[in-house]
Protein backbone atom coordinates (compact mmCIF):
# COMPACT_ATOMS: atom_id res chain seq x y z
CA UNK A 1 0.00 0.00 0.00
CA UNK A 2 2.68 2.45 1.01
CA UNK A 3 4.46 1.22 -2.15
CA UNK A 4 1.51 2.57 -4.59
CA UNK A 5 0.79 5.04 -2.70
CA UNK A 6 4.00 6.78 -3.28
CA UNK A 7 3.55 5.95 -7.11
CA UNK A 8 0.50 7.47 -7.01
CA UNK A 9 2.15 10.39 -5.64
CA UNK A 10 4.64 10.73 -8.03
CA UNK A 11 2.47 10.15 -11.01
CA UNK A 12 0.53 12.88 -9.81
CA UNK A 13 3.79 15.30 -9.23
CA UNK A 14 4.69 14.64 -12.71
CA UNK A 15 1.41 14.91 -14.33
CA UNK A 16 2.04 18.87 -13.49
CA UNK A 17 5.14 19.01 -15.74
CA UNK A 18 7.21 20.44 -12.69
CA UNK A 19 10.81 18.95 -13.40
CA UNK A 20 11.48 20.78 -16.54
CA UNK A 21 10.89 24.40 -14.53
CA UNK A 22 14.38 26.17 -14.21
CA UNK A 23 15.46 27.46 -11.12
CA UNK A 24 15.24 31.05 -9.94
CA UNK A 25 19.15 32.74 -10.14
CA UNK A 26 21.04 33.49 -7.10
CA UNK A 27 20.36 37.07 -6.05
CA UNK A 28 23.52 38.32 -4.78
CA UNK A 29 24.54 38.00 -8.78
CA UNK A 30 22.14 40.64 -9.69
CA UNK A 31 22.99 43.53 -7.29
CA UNK A 32 24.95 45.36 -9.38
CA UNK A 33 23.12 45.63 -12.11
CA UNK A 34 20.35 46.35 -9.76
CA UNK A 35 22.73 49.29 -8.21
CA UNK A 36 23.37 50.50 -12.08
CA UNK A 37 19.37 50.36 -12.78
CA UNK A 38 19.14 52.44 -10.02
CA UNK A 39 22.01 55.04 -10.54
CA UNK A 40 20.17 54.73 -14.04
CA UNK A 41 16.69 55.97 -12.70
CA UNK A 42 18.46 58.07 -10.37
CA UNK A 43 20.01 60.20 -13.54
CA UNK A 44 17.32 60.23 -15.50
CA UNK A 45 15.11 61.59 -12.60
CA UNK A 46 17.43 64.39 -12.46
CA UNK A 47 17.36 65.05 -16.23
CA UNK A 48 13.58 65.57 -15.89
CA UNK A 49 13.90 67.73 -12.77
CA UNK A 50 16.23 70.10 -14.76
CA UNK A 51 14.17 70.11 -17.73
CA UNK A 52 11.39 71.24 -15.90
CA UNK A 53 12.82 74.18 -13.66
CA UNK A 54 14.86 75.22 -16.98
CA UNK A 55 10.73 75.42 -18.71
CA UNK A 56 9.84 77.08 -15.09
CA UNK A 57 13.02 79.75 -15.43
CA UNK A 58 11.85 80.48 -19.21
CA UNK A 59 8.23 80.75 -18.57
CA UNK A 60 9.35 83.46 -16.03
CA UNK A 61 11.62 84.94 -17.88
CA UNK A 62 8.61 85.57 -20.58
CA UNK A 63 6.46 86.97 -18.04
CA UNK A 64 8.63 89.41 -16.73
CA UNK A 65 9.71 90.35 -20.39
CA UNK A 66 5.96 91.15 -20.96
CA UNK A 67 5.51 92.76 -17.75
CA UNK A 68 8.67 94.97 -18.36
CA UNK A 69 7.11 95.99 -21.83
CA UNK A 70 3.86 96.80 -20.27
CA UNK A 71 5.41 98.83 -17.85
CA UNK A 72 7.43 100.76 -20.61
CA UNK A 73 4.33 101.39 -22.24
CA UNK A 74 2.54 103.17 -19.53
CA UNK A 75 5.13 105.23 -18.85
CA UNK A 76 5.29 106.57 -22.72
CA UNK A 77 1.76 107.47 -21.60
CA UNK A 78 2.54 108.65 -18.35
CA UNK A 79 4.56 111.22 -20.14
CA UNK A 80 2.68 112.04 -23.19
CA UNK A 81 -0.29 113.22 -20.88
CA UNK A 82 2.31 115.11 -18.66
CA UNK A 83 3.59 117.05 -21.71
CA UNK A 84 0.13 117.67 -22.77
CA UNK A 85 -0.77 119.23 -19.17
CA UNK A 86 2.33 121.20 -19.62
CA UNK A 87 1.28 122.90 -22.35
CA UNK A 88 -2.24 123.37 -21.27
CA UNK A 89 -0.49 125.12 -18.34
CA UNK A 90 1.89 127.30 -20.72
CA UNK A 91 0.93 127.49 -24.11
CA UNK A 92 3.44 130.39 -24.02
CA UNK A 93 6.54 129.23 -23.87
CA UNK A 94 7.64 133.12 -22.44
CA UNK A 95 5.52 132.48 -19.48
CA UNK A 96 7.24 129.60 -18.77
CA UNK A 97 8.86 128.38 -15.73
CA UNK A 98 7.92 131.00 -13.62
CA UNK A 99 9.50 129.13 -10.37
CA UNK A 100 11.92 126.25 -11.91
CA UNK A 101 12.27 125.42 -7.70
CA UNK A 102 8.77 124.44 -7.61
CA UNK A 103 8.31 122.75 -10.93
CA UNK A 104 11.12 120.72 -9.68
CA UNK A 105 9.99 119.88 -6.54
CA UNK A 106 6.76 118.66 -8.04
CA UNK A 107 8.54 115.90 -10.78
CA UNK A 108 10.41 114.98 -8.23
CA UNK A 109 7.13 113.98 -6.09
CA UNK A 110 5.52 112.50 -9.51
CA UNK A 111 8.62 110.47 -9.79
CA UNK A 112 8.20 108.77 -6.06
CA UNK A 113 4.35 108.50 -6.86
CA UNK A 114 5.28 106.55 -9.89
CA UNK A 115 7.73 104.12 -8.39
CA UNK A 116 5.50 103.03 -5.18
CA UNK A 117 2.49 102.52 -8.24
CA UNK A 118 5.09 100.04 -10.21
CA UNK A 119 6.05 98.32 -7.03
CA UNK A 120 2.72 97.90 -5.62
CA UNK A 121 1.82 96.60 -9.02
CA UNK A 122 4.35 93.67 -8.92
CA UNK A 123 3.53 92.81 -5.59
CA UNK A 124 0.28 92.28 -6.63
CA UNK A 125 0.90 90.48 -9.85
CA UNK A 126 3.54 88.17 -7.80
CA UNK A 127 0.94 87.55 -4.95
CA UNK A 128 -1.62 86.51 -7.65
CA UNK A 129 0.68 83.85 -9.81
CA UNK A 130 1.76 82.21 -6.03
CA UNK A 131 -2.09 81.88 -5.29
CA UNK A 132 -2.59 80.63 -8.33
CA UNK A 133 -0.30 77.68 -8.03
CA UNK A 134 -0.75 77.15 -4.62
CA UNK A 135 -4.58 76.50 -5.76
CA UNK A 136 -3.40 74.61 -8.67
CA UNK A 137 -1.14 72.38 -6.33
CA UNK A 138 -3.69 71.98 -3.88
CA UNK A 139 -6.66 70.99 -6.22
CA UNK A 140 -4.02 68.44 -7.72
CA UNK A 141 -3.32 66.70 -3.97
CA UNK A 142 -7.11 66.87 -3.22
CA UNK A 143 -7.74 64.47 -5.81
CA UNK A 144 -4.72 62.02 -4.98
CA UNK A 145 -5.74 62.49 -1.21
CA UNK A 146 -9.39 61.65 -1.40
CA UNK A 147 -8.03 58.54 -3.89
CA UNK A 148 -6.17 56.83 -1.43
CA UNK A 149 -8.75 57.54 1.36
CA UNK A 150 -11.43 56.00 -0.23
CA UNK A 151 -9.75 52.99 -1.40
CA UNK A 152 -8.34 52.55 2.57
CA UNK A 153 -11.65 52.99 4.14
CA UNK A 154 -13.19 50.57 1.43
CA UNK A 155 -10.50 48.02 2.60
CA UNK A 156 -8.43 47.99 -0.13
CA UNK A 157 -4.93 47.21 0.51
CA UNK A 158 -1.76 46.81 -1.80
CA UNK A 159 1.37 45.35 -1.99
CA UNK A 160 3.34 46.14 -5.46
CA UNK A 161 6.59 45.89 -4.50
CA UNK A 162 9.20 43.31 -2.54
CA UNK A 163 7.81 42.91 1.29
CA UNK A 164 10.21 45.02 3.05
CA UNK A 165 9.92 46.51 6.41
CA UNK A 166 8.20 49.41 5.62
CA UNK A 167 5.10 48.11 3.57
CA UNK A 168 4.73 45.00 6.05
CA UNK A 169 4.66 47.28 8.35
CA UNK A 170 1.54 50.09 6.80
CA UNK A 171 -0.11 46.78 5.87
CA UNK A 172 -0.30 45.31 9.23
CA UNK A 173 -1.18 48.76 10.69
CA UNK A 174 -4.18 49.31 8.15
CA UNK A 175 -5.56 45.71 8.82
CA UNK A 176 -5.50 46.93 12.58
CA UNK A 177 -7.01 49.91 12.07
CA UNK A 178 -9.74 49.07 10.07
CA UNK A 179 -10.61 46.17 12.21
CA UNK A 180 -11.31 47.82 15.26
CA UNK A 181 -13.53 50.44 13.41
CA UNK A 182 -15.64 47.71 12.22
CA UNK A 183 -15.04 43.83 13.18
CA UNK A 184 -18.01 42.46 10.38
CA UNK A 185 -16.49 43.71 6.86
CA UNK A 186 -13.99 41.97 4.90
CA UNK A 187 -10.60 43.04 3.32
CA UNK A 188 -9.44 42.93 -0.12
CA UNK A 189 -5.67 42.38 -0.57
CA UNK A 190 -4.20 42.94 -4.36
CA UNK A 191 -0.55 41.26 -4.25
CA UNK A 192 2.38 41.34 -6.60
CA UNK A 193 5.27 41.09 -4.86
CA UNK A 194 8.18 39.13 -6.24
CA UNK A 195 9.59 38.13 -2.55
CA UNK A 196 10.97 39.43 0.37
CA UNK A 197 11.70 39.36 3.94
CA UNK A 198 11.03 36.09 5.98
CA UNK A 199 9.99 37.85 8.90
CA UNK A 200 8.05 40.51 7.78
CA UNK A 201 6.01 37.78 5.16
CA UNK A 202 5.34 35.78 8.35
CA UNK A 203 3.79 38.98 10.63
CA UNK A 204 1.61 39.63 7.85
CA UNK A 205 0.00 36.85 7.49
CA UNK A 206 0.03 36.88 11.53
CA UNK A 207 -2.35 39.46 11.16
CA UNK A 208 -4.08 38.50 8.04
CA UNK A 209 -5.07 35.60 10.58
CA UNK A 210 -5.74 37.73 13.09
CA UNK A 211 -8.31 39.84 12.17
CA UNK A 212 -12.15 38.97 12.42
CA UNK A 213 -12.97 40.19 8.72
CA UNK A 214 -12.43 37.39 5.80
CA UNK A 215 -9.66 38.70 3.62
CA UNK A 216 -9.75 38.24 -0.08
CA UNK A 217 -6.71 37.99 -1.42
CA UNK A 218 -6.06 38.49 -5.28
CA UNK A 219 -2.68 38.27 -7.19
CA UNK A 220 -1.75 39.67 -10.23
CA UNK A 221 1.55 38.81 -11.87
CA UNK A 222 3.88 37.23 -10.14
CA UNK A 223 3.79 35.64 -6.59
CA UNK A 224 7.29 34.68 -5.44
CA UNK A 225 8.58 33.38 -2.37
CA UNK A 226 6.72 35.62 0.82
CA UNK A 227 4.05 36.92 -2.12
CA UNK A 228 3.11 33.12 -2.68
CA UNK A 229 2.70 32.75 0.73
CA UNK A 230 0.34 35.62 1.58
CA UNK A 231 -1.16 35.27 -1.65
CA UNK A 232 -2.08 31.51 -0.35
CA UNK A 233 -3.29 33.20 3.25
CA UNK A 234 -6.26 34.30 2.17
CA UNK A 235 -9.89 33.00 3.43
CA UNK A 236 -10.52 30.06 2.15
CA UNK A 237 -12.49 29.95 -1.25
CA UNK A 238 -11.52 33.40 -1.73
CA UNK A 239 -7.81 33.14 -3.05
CA UNK A 240 -7.77 34.59 -6.86
CA UNK A 241 -4.65 34.37 -8.87
CA UNK A 242 -5.08 35.90 -12.66
CA UNK A 243 -5.03 33.89 -15.78
CA UNK A 244 -1.58 35.11 -16.38
CA UNK A 245 -0.29 34.85 -12.83
CA UNK A 246 2.12 32.92 -11.85
CA UNK A 247 3.54 31.59 -8.23
CA UNK A 248 6.90 30.45 -7.45
CA UNK A 249 7.38 28.38 -3.94
CA UNK A 250 11.07 27.43 -2.53
CA UNK A 251 12.27 26.44 0.96
CA UNK A 252 13.31 29.57 3.39
CA UNK A 253 16.94 30.40 3.46
CA UNK A 254 19.25 32.60 5.29
CA UNK A 255 20.97 35.57 3.91
CA UNK A 256 24.88 35.92 4.03
CA UNK A 257 26.47 36.27 6.99
CA UNK A 258 27.76 39.42 6.52
CA UNK A 259 30.77 39.38 9.12
CA UNK A 260 28.41 38.30 12.12
CA UNK A 261 29.83 36.03 14.72
CA UNK A 262 29.57 32.48 14.86
CA UNK A 263 27.13 32.00 17.62
CA UNK A 264 24.69 34.51 15.81
CA UNK A 265 24.71 32.63 12.76
CA UNK A 266 24.25 29.52 14.75
CA UNK A 267 21.28 31.29 16.61
CA UNK A 268 19.88 32.12 13.00
CA UNK A 269 20.23 28.94 11.69
CA UNK A 270 18.13 27.29 14.64
CA UNK A 271 15.31 30.14 13.86
CA UNK A 272 15.20 29.51 10.06
CA UNK A 273 14.76 25.84 10.69
CA UNK A 274 11.64 26.78 12.98
CA UNK A 275 10.59 29.04 10.62
CA UNK A 276 10.67 26.63 7.77
CA UNK A 277 8.75 23.89 9.76
CA UNK A 278 6.16 26.72 10.70
CA UNK A 279 5.88 27.72 6.42
CA UNK A 280 6.03 24.15 5.93
CA UNK A 281 2.85 22.93 8.32
CA UNK A 282 1.16 26.06 6.80
CA UNK A 283 1.15 25.10 3.40
CA UNK A 284 -0.14 21.48 4.24
CA UNK A 285 -2.92 22.63 6.42
CA UNK A 286 -3.93 24.99 4.33
CA UNK A 287 -3.49 22.87 0.81
CA UNK A 288 -5.15 20.08 2.63
CA UNK A 289 -2.01 18.32 0.55
CA UNK A 290 0.04 15.02 1.56
CA UNK A 291 3.48 16.56 3.60
CA UNK A 292 5.42 14.33 0.84
CA UNK A 293 4.38 16.24 -1.90
CA UNK A 294 4.59 20.37 0.06
CA UNK A 295 8.31 18.64 0.73
CA UNK A 296 9.25 17.97 -2.81
CA UNK A 297 7.84 21.15 -3.91
CA UNK A 298 9.35 23.12 -1.43
CA UNK A 299 13.22 21.42 -2.40
CA UNK A 300 13.66 23.81 -4.93
CA UNK A 301 12.29 27.14 -6.89
CA UNK A 302 9.33 26.07 -8.47
CA UNK A 303 7.44 28.19 -10.88
CA UNK A 304 3.23 27.43 -11.18
CA UNK A 305 1.26 28.92 -13.52
CA UNK A 306 -2.48 29.58 -12.61
CA UNK A 307 -3.80 26.39 -13.53
CA UNK A 308 -0.96 24.49 -11.72
CA UNK A 309 -1.23 26.46 -8.19
CA UNK A 310 -5.15 25.54 -8.53
CA UNK A 311 -4.36 22.17 -8.77
CA UNK A 312 -2.33 21.80 -5.84
CA UNK A 313 -5.15 24.43 -4.04
CA UNK A 314 -2.83 27.04 -3.25
CA UNK A 315 -5.20 29.28 -4.86
CA UNK A 316 -9.13 28.63 -5.64
CA UNK A 317 -9.86 30.83 -8.46
CA UNK A 318 -8.69 31.65 -11.49
CA UNK A 319 -9.10 34.93 -13.18
CA UNK A 320 -10.71 38.44 -11.69
CA UNK A 321 -13.92 39.16 -13.18
CA UNK A 322 -16.20 40.40 -11.18
CA UNK A 323 -13.34 42.26 -9.01
CA UNK A 324 -15.13 45.54 -9.84
CA UNK A 325 -17.85 44.16 -7.11
CA UNK A 326 -18.57 45.99 -3.89
CA UNK A 327 -17.38 43.92 -0.85
CA UNK A 328 -20.82 42.80 0.19
CA UNK A 329 -21.58 41.69 -3.38
CA UNK A 330 -18.50 39.46 -3.48
CA UNK A 331 -19.79 36.25 -2.90
CA UNK A 332 -21.35 36.28 -5.93
CA UNK A 333 -17.81 35.72 -7.69
CA UNK A 334 -17.02 32.95 -5.31
CA UNK A 335 -20.29 31.31 -5.73
CA UNK A 336 -18.74 28.12 -6.32
CA UNK A 337 -15.74 28.30 -4.30
CA UNK A 338 -18.29 25.66 -1.75
CA UNK A 339 -17.91 23.08 -5.11
CA UNK A 340 -14.12 23.62 -5.29
CA UNK A 341 -13.93 22.98 -1.46
CA UNK A 342 -15.76 19.38 -1.70
CA UNK A 343 -12.41 19.19 -3.83
CA UNK A 344 -10.33 19.28 -0.26
CA UNK A 345 -12.34 16.16 1.30
CA UNK A 346 -12.38 14.68 -1.82
CA UNK A 347 -8.73 14.53 -2.47
CA UNK A 348 -8.26 13.69 1.46
CA UNK A 349 -10.21 10.32 0.73
CA UNK A 350 -8.61 9.53 -2.81
CA UNK A 351 -5.12 10.08 -2.16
Amino acid sequence: MIIYRKEKIMSYVMSLNLTSIPKVPYLADNLADKKKQKQKQKEEQQQEQEEEQEQEEEQEQEEEQEQEEEQEQEEEQEQEQEQEQEQEEYPNPEEENPNPEEEKKKKKKKKKKKKKKKKKKKKKKKKKKKKKKKKEKKEEDEIWVELYYRLFFGRYLFLGRALEKQPADQIMKSMIYLNQEDQTKDFMFFISCRGGGMLQGVAVYDVMQFVTGDVFTSGYGLNASMGAFLLHGGELGKRVLSINGRMMIHQPHMSPYDRRRHVESGSDAEFISRLRTYILNTYIERTRQDPELIESLLERDIFLNSEESKAVYLIDEIGVEGMGLDLKNLSLFYANHDNHLMGYSNHENGL
